[in-house]
């Protein structure tokens, strides 16, 4: 394998704080939210609805992993339709997903509407993990960009960690048989808040200057890039994303031929691999891991609430670092971390070591997926894609965590069964060291870039491949 060049370095003008960055910043934290919160509520309601449908085992793992398939839908179709009708309708149609998801499972009577409803909600939130990064780094000028687009994935985990406190708090509203009766709805049902605020910042957000400029807009899309850098750099942008578009087709099958087919290997590769360490394995099953090393229900959903803030607290580091470090020096930092730690539980388990050094260990996993593949994994992918085909291209690459994601939520049990828990981690701990490796000799460090520096950077490597010698 060989490192990819990055672009020459260029300086740039002082970033402007403009309303419509402000803006775009709340719509990229919101739709993380959203995508945090929807995807973790599950956890508390599962046992309840299941209880109220008359679920067996088969019957209860589909309702609870139905908004994963509707997920990869919707990371599959999302970029499409960013790319045709533009970020900010896509952005609507996200938040309009949220919401009448959230008041359809409220008020589902039997279990066909209630899937019907997850399954929407699934696809609003597999859409939302393309068409959010990719409306803030379109945009958010070069020196912030890696921030802004973090802010999504501090939306996330703030959704995770809500989600967490919210279905306690509901839990403890009313008896069992209530909660199986009405509780499990109520926790849906305040998703529909957070996509009503997600609606309304989309309401004052301005289109995609680049969105604008590849569908033969200049006069607006001029228009918005002066009012987010200024008339000066606004106009060298825009000459920017001009020749830039210039020298793309615009057609799909240009992702599978050099000089962007490397951008779509990266990009895949990156998303399949932040989820094969396990992290959404620790997430979804943290209180039975803690269960199972011997707290009790209550010590567990504490230790869960932990290691939660563990997640928001490095991730705010990684929001400090991602346009100081790079991207790439955070993967490769966190996933080291991931790698050690993995490695570490599973000694542990080989050895009967469990309670707080077991959780200690478990904390580290999630803060170096909070510094590296949770934050930077997100940036590089959403801004390594030509104009004309990022929304396809970004469809395509996170399609590949969701499906890493369904398949390590799918084997874990078996993984299990088979390997043990000592070899099933020590498994997660292998991939986690292919990521860092991966990272290291593959993939280039974008920050301080602008999206067009970065296009020529694929340009340049393409043509250099074609020469002799």
């Amino acid at each position: 394998m060989h490192a990819v060049s990055a672009p020459a370095g260029k300086s740039h003008d002082p970033v402007r704080i403009t309303p419509y960055l402000i803006i775009a910043t709340v719509v990229a934290a919101l739709g993380g939210f959203l995508l945090g919160y929807d995807n973790l509520v599950i956890s508390g309601t599962l046992d309840y609805l299941a209880k109220y449908f008359h679920l067996e085992a088969l019957g209860t793992g589909f309702a609870a992993s139905i908004a994963q398939l509707g997920g990869l839908v919707g990371a599959l179709c999302g970029g499409w339709i960013a790319d045709r009708l533009g970020l900010k309708k896509s952005l609507y149609a996200c938040a309009i997903s949220f919401v009448v998801s959230s008041a359809g499972i409220f008020w589902a009577p039997n279990i066909e509407l209630y899937t019907f409803w997850r399954l929407v909600c699934g696809l609003g939130s597999g859409a939302a993990t393309i068409i959010a990064p990719m409306y803030v780094a379109e945009i958010a000028p070069a020196g912030v960009r890696g921030r802004l687009v973090t802010i999504f994935q501090l939306g996330l985990v703030f959704g995770i960690f809500s989600a967490l406190l919210i279905n306690s708090f509901i839990h403890g509203m009313g008896s069992e048989e209530w909660n199986v009766q009405v509780g499990w709805r109520w926790m849906f049902l305040v998703g529909a808040l957070p996509g009503t605020l997600f609606f309304l910042a989309v309401l004052g957000a301005v289109e995609s200057p680049r969105w604008l400029m590849k569908s033969g807009r200049e006069a607006e899309a001029g228009a918005i890039l002066n009012k987010l850098d200024g008339p000066v750099r606004g106009a060298e942008i825009a000459g920017e994303i001009r020749e830039a578009l210039a020298g793309e087709e615009g057609r799909f099958s240009e992702l599978f031929r050099p000089p962007f087919l490397r951008p779509l290997i990266i990009g895949v590769l990156l998303a399949a691999f932040s989820q094969t360490s396990g992290i959404n394995v620790v997430l979804v099953y943290l209180p039975e891991i803690f269960k199972a090393s011997g707290l009790s229900a209550t010590d567990a959903f504490s230790q869960s609430v932990v290691v939660s803030l563990v997640n928001i607290v490095f991730s705010f580091v990684a929001l400090w670092l991602i346009d100081r470090a790079g991207r790439r020096t955070l993967i490769q930092l966190g996933t080291a971390i991931q790698f050690l730690a993995l490695a570490t539980i599973g000694v542990m388990y080989l050895g009967s070591v469990t309670g707080v050094v077991l959780a200690l260990a478990i904390m580290a996993v999630m803060a170096g997926h909070a510094v590296g593949n949770g934050v930077a994994c997100w940036v590089i992918i959403s801004e390594i894609f030509p104009t004309k085909l990022r929304g396809r291209a970004m469809s395509v690459a996170l399609s590949g965590m969701w499906v890493a994601s369904y398949l390590s939520l799918l084997v874990f049990p078996l993984m299990r069964k088979h390997l043990g828990d000592a070899g099933t981690f020590w498994c997660f701990a292998a991939f986690a060291l292919l990521n860092f490796l991966y990272a290291r000799f593959q993939v280039p460090e974008t920050k301080g870039y602008t999206l067009e520096e970065i296009e020529a950077m694929w340009q340049r490597d393409g043509r250099e491949e074609k020469q002799p010698g």
